[in-house]
C-alpha cells in the first residue's frame, strides 16, 4: 500500500466524512423540524432587492485555490468567476475567457473578456492568470487542487525551487495567455480554468515558497465575480452586487448568508425570512403546501463506494471481488438509509456526465450467482460451507465506522449476503482516524467511503496505478493505457468510447464497488426558480439570473 502525503490524507478525511450541503449526510440523520406548517402569504416582497440564504458554518476561507467545504465553494463562487466552468453534463463552458487547444493537444490558450473586472474596478489581465498559476504550482501550495494539477512544462522545476519561473506559461498580450503541458491532458481544462486572483491585491508581497501574505487575504477576498463582500461576522455574510458585472447587473442588490441549524433554517424558509436553504433543514418541508415554495432535485457529486484492499491475499483474485460485488444490494441500502436522497450507481462517474453510458444499469444482488461464479473458477466449499481455492479460505474483514449509518447498514447487508455466497465475513468497528491509518498501511480489507467526483469524468485519481486517491493498491496496465489515451482526446465522444472500455476493465477487475450517487433536494422560494442546480457547479453561480417575484 502506497503512503499518502499529508494533503492526500487530509482529503481522505473529507472523503470519508463527506457530508454534502443539503439532505442527510453519511455521518448522521435528520432531526424533525420544530416549526408550524401553517400556510402564510409570501412576505418576500418586503425584502425586494435582498436575497437571504441560510447555510451551515463556513470556514472564512474564500479563495478559489483553497476550498475544503461545499459551503465555502458556494460562497466563493459569488466572489470569483472562473475562466472556464463545467456545464450540467461536465463539458467545459467559457465564463471569463474563451479558450483554444493546439493540434498536439498540449497548449491551452485563453483569451480573457475585455469587460472582465475585479470588484475594485481593475481589469482582469493575463498577468493575473499567470500569477494564479504560479501560486497553484508554488512549492508551498497545499490546497484542494494539488492532486489535479496537470503536468505544466517547467512546473516541476519551479515547484522544486530549481527555476524562478514556469517555462510553460506564456503571456501573449494583456488579455491572452497560454499554458503548455508536457503531455496531452484533456482533463486539465478545469484546473487551468480556475478563477484568477488579482496580482495587485494578492501578490504584492508574494515570494515563491512563501504564501503567508496571500493566506492572510483568505478572509478578506477581492474577486472578479458578480458580488463583493461588504460585511463579515462568524454568523453572517453580506454581499453587494457589482454594478459593472460583465453579464449585467445582478437583480439582487445584496445577498446575505446567515448561519443556522436545520430547524431554524427550515422555519425561516417557511416564514418567508429566507429564500434558499443550504443546511438541509428543508428536507421535510412539503413544498406543495406553499404557493411560494418549490422543491428542486438534482444529482450531487458525491458517490458511495465499497473499497477493496488488493494487498489482502484473499482479494488478489478479481473473481473473489466480483463475487463480493454480487452480494451488494444497492437499492436496499438506499431504501434503508438514504430514501429519496440517492440513486443506484455502479460506475465512478456521474449519471449526468457525457461519459456515462446510456442504458447502463447496475447488476442485481444475487448471492447464488456469486457462489456459481466462484465454483466456475475453481473454488470449492470446505466442511463449514465456505469457499476456498488452492488452500486459501475466502474470508474477509469489513471495517465499519462508528456513528455512520451508511457504513453500518452496509455491514449488516454484507453480514447477511456474503455467507449465502460461501464467503466468510468478519465485521469490526472502529473510529475514522483508526480506519484512515489502517487504509494507509494496508490493514483495511473492505470499507465504505464517500467520494466527491471532479467535474471531468477522468477516473485516474481513483484507478490509475499512480492515482492520488488509489487507496486500493490497484494496478491494471490495460486500464492505465486506456486512461492515458483518453487524456489525449479533446473529443468527448472519443473519450467516452475509451472510458467505456475502462468501465469494462473495472467490471472484470474491480478495485471497488460503486453503490450510489447522492440526489440532493432543495426547497426554495419561487424567487430562486431560475437557478441552475447541478452536480458540477454551486447553485450560487447563477444568482445574477434571479428576478424579484
Amino acid at each position: 500500500m502506497k503512503k499518502l502525503g499529508l494533503f492526500a490524507l487530509a482529503v481522505l478525511v473529507v472523503v470519508l466524512l463527506f457530508t454534502l450541503i443539503g439532505g442527510r449526510g453519511e455521518d448522521g440523520g435528520l432531526s424533525t423540524p420544530a416549526f408550524s406548517t401553517v400556510k402564510i402569504d409570501n412576505p418576500a416582497a418586503v425584502r425586494k432587492g435582498n436575497l437571504v440564504v441560510t447555510c451551515p458554518a463556513y470556514s472564512g476561507n474564500f479563495n478559489p485555490l483553497y476550498l475544503t467545504e461545499p459551503i465555502d465553494k458556494a460562497i466563493t463562487r459569488l466572489l470569483f468567476d472562473p475562466l472556464v466552468e463545467p456545464s450540467a453534463d461536465g463539458t467545459p463552458t467559457p465564463v471569463l475567457a474563451d479558450y483554444t487547444v493546439s493540434a498536439d493537444q498540449r497548449t491551452y490558450t485563453f483569451t480573457i473578456r475585455e469587460d472582465a473586472l475585479f470588484s475594485d474596478g481593475s481589469e482582469v489581465t493575463a498577468q493575473d492568470v499567470a500569477f494564479t498559476w504560479c501560486v497553484l504550482y508554488d512549492p508551498a501550495y497545499d490546497g484542494h487542487l494539488l492532486s489535479s494539477r496537470p503536468a505544466l512544462a517547467g512546473a516541476d522545476a519551479y515547484t522544486k525551487g530549481e527555476a524562478s519561473s514556469i517555462s510553460g506559461i506564456e503571456v501573449v498580450d494583456e488579455k491572452t495567455i497560454s499554458a503548455t503541458l508536457t503531455e496531452p491532458d484533456a482533463s486539465a481544462i478545469f484546473t487551468l480554468g480556475v478563477a484568477p486572483l488579482s496580482k495587485a491585491y494578492y501578490g504584492a508581497d508574494y515570494e515563491p515558497g512563501k504564501l503567508d501574505s496571500l493566506l492572510l487575504q483568505l478572509s478578506r477576498p477581492m474577486g472578479c465575480g458578480q458580488y463583493s463582500l461588504t460585511d463579515l461576522t462568524m454568523q453572517q455574510l453580506t454581499f453587494s452586487r457589482c454594478k459593472d458585472y460583465y453579464l449585467g447587473e445582478p437583480a439582487c442588490e445584496t445577498v446575505t448568508f446567515t448561519v443556522a441549524d436545520g430547524d431554524s433554517a427550515a422555519a425561516m424558509l417557511l416564514q418567508g425570512e429566507s429564500d434558499l436553504d443550504l443546511t438541509g433543514g428543508n428536507a421535510q418541508i412539503n413544498a406543495d403546501d406553499y404557493d411560494y415554495l418549490i422543491r428542486r432535485t438534482f444529482a450531487a457529486d458525491s458517490m458511495g463506494m465499497l473499497g477493496f484492499s488488493l494487498v489482502t491475499k484473499e482479494l488478489v483474485d478479481p473473481v473473489a471481488r466480483q463475487a463480493i460485488a454480487l452480494c451488494v444490494d444497492r437499492q436496499a441500502l438506499i431504501d434503508a438509509v438514504l430514501p429519496g436522497e440517492a440513486s443506484v450507481l455502479d460506475l465512478p462517474v456521474s449519471q449526468e456526465s457525457w461519459a456515462f453510458p446510456q442504458g447502463q444499469s447496475a447488476p442485481a444482488c444475487d448471492p447464488a450467482a456469486a457462489a456459481a461464479l466462484l465454483e466456475q473458477n475453481g473454488y470449492t466449499k470446505n466442511s463449514s460451507g465456505y469457499y476456498q481455492k488452492d488452500g486459501l479460505l475466502l474470508q474477509v474483514v469489513y471495517t465499519t465506522t462508528q456513528n455512520n449509518p451508511v457504513s453500518e447498514a452496509l455491514a449488516q447487508q454484507l453480514s447477511e449476503n456474503l455467507p449465502k455466497a460461501g464467503i466468510r465475513l468478519t465485521v469490526r468497528s472502529t473510529d475514522y482516524a483508526t480506519l484512515l491509518n489502517q487504509i494507509e498501511v494496508g490493514r483495511a480489507e473492505l470499507w465504505f467511503m464517500a467520494y466527491g467526483a471532479s467535474p471531468d469524468p477522468d477516473p485516474s485519481a481513483l484507478v490509475a496505478s499512480d492515482g492520488a486517491f488509489n487507496l486500493f493498491s490497484y494496478a491494471n496496465p490495460s486500464a492505465d493505457s486506456l486512461l492515458s489515451l483518453a487524456k489525449q482526446q479533446q473529443d468527448t465522444s472519443r473519450r467516452a468510447d475509451l472510458y467505456s472500455q475502462v468501465w469494462e476493465q473495472l467490471e472484470q477487475d474491480p478495485p471497488f464497488v460503486v453503490l450510489y450517487q447522492r440526489q440532493e433536494q432543495a426547497v426554495c422560494n419561487i424567487r430562486c426558480q431560475e437557478l441552475t442546480f447541478c452536480a458540477n457547479r454551486p447553485v450560487t453561480a447563477d444568482f445574477y439570473l434571479l428576478k424579484d417575484k
